[in-house]
């Protein structure tokens, strides 16, 4: 009869054959046609090397060539590649315990990939701006409403522990796609909301103050709305020295300029070894290393005579670092429990050797387990898998225009990075979605 052990040798040789490559490297092709402002080329090179996906790799797939197609103007084909790519993140929350039992023999690259927080919820950044592109403000406006959910979901699923508990961005972009709509009583209260994670959770993480644009657009809206003079007397009070207008002509419209700068860092890994005992002990965990920086650039846009400071409102980097080190210990327990069970399998295989030859701790019997060892040290990788054509940083400016074709210039770090025509609306906020390739 065979013993239950004599599995653990072929079945670990099997799942190292099966190992995945590195997903970094295989995206740096598209990456570097992004950082050069090539969006096109960058969908062109991705659907060269990924004409499909495996079901492990699905949701990277989906989420990488929405994004791709959203970036080349393309949002209406973006949009259910992003919502497929919505309802599986959804999906993969859950634990495949054939997945977590592979992952302990080889890596968490045997995993099907679940997405990080802040990836699960630029899915619906995305879709909200793919929605807007097209002129369905309502639709983009529950796209974002989404993002609040599905932070509140996870920080109570991580007993309020992560950092990441809620975002200013998104919550400045619903005040805005509200002014859009009309709805000035939601949109104060989304600029609140903004302020409020603004003040206490970015300045301290990430070194972001709050924006002197979005106090300007409360006192705006809350100085706009009947019967709220308290609460804009309130917030005169406290920002005194805020320059703001208390409304546009009627003739005029403005122009919000979203701008997504650069590209994501990507994962590296983290890796300590050691020889004990005639056995390699390997554990390798993802890490983030941020670039060191000298200061947001300028943001400007112009149109004709007239101009508008812009302000950073995301550092999309600083909070991929930050999600990936909440769950570093998660990280870190996983590799340390791979990493006792391989060295189970090279004792095991040595016991193997021991019953097969009636010889202990023989040379066969210790090369067996060195061998094992070794192929379990092999199979040792970090999960690089991440979304890899995100922005690393987003920064916002607005503008009041007179009505009609405009033609709107933008510029970061002194350097024009877009420039295109925007139909102003009397009344309306019209969107402008534009990358650059960086700042340095």
């Amino acid at each position: 009869m065979t013993s239950p052990r004599m599995a653990v040798l072929p079945t670990l040789l099997l799942l190292a054959a099966g190992c995945s490559m590195n997903y970094t490297d295989s995206m740096r092709p598209v990456r570097d046609q992004l950082a050069s402002n090539s969006p096109d080329r960058a969908l062109a090179a991705f659907e060269d090397r990924y004409p499909g996906s495996d079901d492990g790799d699905r949701l990277l797939f989906l989420m990488e060539k929405g994004n791709l197609l959203r970036l080349s103007g393309r949002p209406a084909e973006a949009i259910p590649l992003l919502l497929e790519a919505d309802r599986l993140s959804d999906m993969l929350r859950g634990v495949d315990p054939s997945e977590e039992v592979a992952s302990l023999l080889t890596s968490d690259l045997a995993r099907a990939y679940r997405g990080a927080d802040y990836e699960s919820v630029f899915i619906n950044y995305c879709l909200a701006a793919c929605y807007t592109m097209i002129g369905q403000p309502s639709e983009a406006l529950v796209e974002c409403r989404r993002v609040s959910f599905k932070l509140g979901v996870y920080n109570d699923r991580y007993g309020g522990t992560s950092r990441y508990s809620d975002d200013a961005f998104v919550q400045y972009m619903i005040g805005a796609l509200y002014e859009s709509v009309g709805d000035l009583d939601d949109a104060l209260i989304a600029y609140r909301r903004s302020i409020e994670i603004y003040e206490s959770d970015y300045a301290g993480l990430y070194g972001m103050e709050v924006p002197e644009r979005v106090r300007a657009d409360i006192l705006r809206v809350s100085g706009s709305l009947p019967g709220l003079s308290d609460l804009h007397e309130s917030f005169l009070r406290r920002w005194p020295g805020t320059a703001w207008r208390s409304g546009a002509d009627s003739l005029d419209g403005e122009v919000l300029v979203v701008l997504e700068e650069s590209v994501i860092p990507a994962r590296t890994s983290r890796v300590a070894q050691t020889w004990t005992e005639n056995r390699l002990i390997r554990i390798a965990v993802p890490s983030i290393q941020l670039a060191r920086s000298a200061g947001s650039p300028e943001f400007v846009i112009r149109s004709g005579g007239a101009s508008e400071r812009g302000f950073l409102a995301e550092n999309l980097a600083a909070i991929a670092a930050g999600n990936l080190e909440d769950h570093a210990a998660r990280d870190l327990a996983r590799a340390v429990a791979r990493a006792a069970l391989k060295t189970a399998a090279a004792g095991a295989a040595e016991e193997i050797v021991e019953e097969l030859t009636g010889e202990e701790e023989s040379f066969w019997s210790e090369g067996a387990g060195i061998l094992v060892s070794l192929i379990g040290a092999a199979t040792e990788q970090a999960d690089l898998r991440a979304w890899l054509t995100l922005p690393a940083r987003i920064h916002v400016a607005r503008i009041t225009l007179p009505q009609g074709e405009r033609t709107v210039s933008a510029e970061l770090g002194g350097r024009t990075v877009w420039t295109g025509p925007v139909e102003v609306e009397a009344g309306r906020i019209s969107f402008v979605f534009a990358r650059s390739t960086g700042w340095k």
